[in-house]
């Protein structure tokens, strides 16, 4: 058995029953499935035994009503699925099969984005889904969320180790993986797509996008200063644009000083950001015992230049250093 976390909130029915229905097409398994009615106005009803629908009060946060949700799965090992994605056929017992054969905390699969005609997010699902290994997804994680979560089956014993889902200001999703690595569990991929992910011009993402990212931006940072003890250190940010300036607030708020900006741009050197001096790359220290470098520049192609450059100066990304742009 495997059990499906299948969280609905005045879905749209027609897709909540493809989404249901692709879910219990599943081939290879048993299938729990869990659908948690997060206060929907007309309440979820499904009629089939593979199915228990939880009620749970609508003034409950995301996080908690996947907390109750979680609780009531029968199997250690679980899969989230949204009420509007499709589910292939062969992911569950894929997934269950690597679970039990390796030592990871979750797998994920590939996805498509749906309606196959949407271009928006493309890049951003080709991005997720060349991140295979764990140690992918090590490298990338402080990028942003590195598996798409309704994609994604975890071993319920990792997921209790480490609190479960929280409600905080920023993603929950986001926050569990961060938290699941930190830790020290490992999190991989397989190369099959396995799952459509439903895309609507509705989404938050697409609504809000700045509070968005200034959420995901808040999670990294609180993280961060954590997972490195970044209190007390000097901590450079390469980058000293608009996704430099970002994680700059969020790890200001955390209580951590920022030593510095680094940028390219001769129109930015010498100007003050946040209190401090933007320098060129020669003003970034040597790697050292204490300096902590962040990459931070958003601009399409950047990423293996501030890798280099990190790499050149001696920085060790995950150890002193890392990229979140």
């Amino acid at each position: 058995m495997i059990s499906v976390l299948l969280p609905a909130r005045d879905p749209d029915v027609r897709l909540f029953h493809i989404a249901l229905g692709s879910t219990l097409r599943s081939r290879g398994v048993d299938v729990d499935v869990v659908v948690v009615d997060h206060g929907s106005l007309d309440r979820v009803a499904v009629d089939d035994p593979r199915v228990r629908v939880l009620r749970v009060e609508r003034s409950l946060s995301f996080a908690g009503a996947l907390e109750l949700g979680r609780a009531a799965c029968r199997s250690p090992f679980w899969a989230r699925m949204d009420a509007d994605d499709v589910m292939h056929p062969l992911r569950l017992a894929e997934d269950l099969a690597f679970l039990r054969d390796h030592d990871v905390a979750a797998v994920a699969s590939r996805i498509k984005i749906l309606p196959r005609q949407t271009t928006s997010m493309q890049t951003y699902a080709g991005w997720q889904n060349g991140i295979l290994t764990d140690s992918d997804h090590h490298q990338e994680m402080w990028i942003e969320q590195p598996i798409c979560h309704p994609a994604t089956t975890f071993c319920n014993r990792a997921v209790d180790d480490v609190g479960g889902y929280i409600s905080r200001e920023w993603p929950e999703d986001y926050d569990l993986v961060l938290r699941l690595m930190i830790s020290g569990y490992k999190i991989h991929k397989r190369p099959e797509i396995r799952h459509g992910w439903r895309q609507h011009a509705d989404q938050v993402t697409r609504t809000r996008p700045t509070q968005t990212r200034d959420a995901i931006a808040r999670c990294k940072a609180c993280h961060l200063a954590q997972a490195f003890e970044l209190q007390g250190r000097p901590v450079w940010i390469l980058g000293a644009g608009k996704e430099g300036r970002r994680i700059s607030r969020a790890l200001r708020a955390e209580g951590v000083e920022i030593k510095g900006f680094v940028d390219v741009d001769p129109n930015k050197m010498g100007k003050i950001v946040h209190g401090v001096v933007v320098v060129d790359v020669r003003g970034l220290p040597l790697a050292g015992a204490q300096d902590f470098a962040i990459g931070a520049v958003g601009t399409k192609g950047a990423r293996p230049l501030l890798r280099s450059l990190l790499a050149e100066r001696g920085y060790v990304e995950g150890v002193d250093a890392v990229v979140v742009a």
